[in-house]
């Protein structure tokens, strides 16, 4: 019986200096910290990926909707680079 109490110790003790290596180990620390780090950049990377697709859909749905560019060209006076634009006075109130 005392030779199995005896090597139940000897485990303990052998797992308790084995987890006292690791974690006093800065070699160990910064894996498990760059792992963390890792797993949190991740995560990141695929909402920002998501919030891409989103982005890319909704300038999809722009670029094909005319009423974008009639808004444009009216509202802010925009044009196409090789298109020329004549602007003409309004009529006065003597030519109606």
């Amino acid at each position: 019986m005392k030779h199995l109490r005896l090597k139940l110790k000897l485990k303990y003790l052998a797992l308790l200096i084995a987890a006292a290596v690791l974690v006093g180990n800065r070699g160990f620390r910064s894996l498990v910290r760059n792992y963390l780090e890792y797993r949190r950049l991740e995560s990141h990377k695929a909402e920002l990926q998501k919030q891409y697709v989103d982005l890319k859909k909704r300038t999809d749905e722009v670029k094909e909707t005319p009423a974008i560019e009639q808004a444009a060209r009216v509202q802010l006076g925009l044009i196409k680079p090789d298109e020329t634009e004549y602007r003409f006075p309004p009529p006065k109130e003597s030519d109606k």
